[in-house]
């Protein structure tokens, strides 16, 4: 493989780790994202003059960015999701695009429980009221004997309902795509209808939908029993924000674990209510994870420039 010149345009990359020492002994590392913000599509056009690679986060790579960068051959997320990208760009182009869907898998996991056991325990509010003197009376609930709802039944799903499984917890799970055979303890309601209609929870696993439409919105939430509780560390478009603002006002959902958002870093309407616990999009982000991510990353674009396949 004759030296290629990449970009790293993710804003978050470990650049003295062994992702970034590997890189540098088969590329030229031609930009870095050292600004620690998401990267703009005019940023894009700017930076990628001359690059051949790009290490990318969710910078939007769109037809007009890829217009742009005539010499751009490979596009490595670190990550999982492909709705910042153009695939249909992408694909007359030319342009191959590899992701990492499996180092995140457990860290997603564990942070939708940890969201999960957070909002029914009251957790923050109850740190918060400690350090401040207050009693919290406040009863929290139990996560045992509840019905939870997965929508989404890929790896994360399935991993969420296998950590589900010893709370004693009856597991539904909707997916439309989903493949294999069924997983022991895990049922599948005919319809997305039929499955908010009994969940206690609603955790959300799945993809960006065509178009940006949400998953939860005014009419799924009119079949949830009142009182439910929603969790959503996949995409922020996932939920229709309006909606469950007001499903919040009306107490049709009784609290919220969300770590992503419609726009970020979020700043809206769903932080002024204390039964909302918010995280700013970290469930991937942990140390082994992270690490685990980059290294495949690299690998996937030296991979790529070497022929090798998706």
């Amino acid at each position: 493989m004759t030296e290629c010149t990449i970009a790293l345009t993710i804003r978050s990359f470990d650049h003295d780790g062994p992702a970034m020492a590997k890189l540098r002994k088969r590329c030229r590392v031609g930009y870095i994202n050292r600004s620690g913000r998401r990267l703009t599509e005019g940023d894009l056009s700017r930076v990628l003059d001359g690059v051949e690679g790009v290490i990318a986060g969710t910078e939007p790579f769109s037809r007009k960015v890829m217009d742009t960068c005539p010499l751009l051959q490979i596009i490595s997320r670190v990550g999982t999701g492909i709705d910042s990208i153009d695939m249909e760009a992408a694909q007359t182009r030319g342009i191959r695009v590899f992701t990492t869907p499996e180092p995140p898998v457990q860290a997603v996991a564990e942070h939708t429980l940890a969201l999960l056991l957070s909002v029914l325990k009251g957790i923050p509010l109850r740190n918060e009221m400690i350090r401040k003197g207050e009693e919290a009376m406040q009863p929290g609930t139990l996560l045992a004997g509840k019905t939870v709802g997965i929508i989404g039944f890929g790896r994360i799903g399935q991993t969420v309902a296998g950590m589900l499984g010893p709370f004693g917890c009856r597991i539904l799970a909707y997916d439309p795509y989903r493949k294999g055979p069924d997983q022991a303890g895990v049922e599948f309601p005919a319809s997305l209808e039929d499955l908010a209609g009994e969940a206690d929870i609603l955790t959300l696993h799945a993809s960006a939908q065509p178009g940006g439409r949400p998953i939860i919105d005014r009419h799924l939430l009119s079949r949830c029993r009142r009182g439910v509780v929603i969790l959503n560390t996949a995409r922020g478009s996932l939920i229709d924000e309006d909606a469950l603002v007001h499903a919040l006002e009306e107490g049709t959902v009784a609290a919220a674990g969300l770590d992503v958002f419609p726009s970020e870093p979020y700043r809206g309407p769903l932080l002024r209510f204390p039964q909302v616990i918010a995280t700013p999009h970290v469930a991937s982000n942990t140390t082994e994870t992270r690490r685990e991510m980059e290294m495949e990353a690299v690998e996937n674009l030296l991979r790529g420039f070497e022929g090798g396949r998706e």
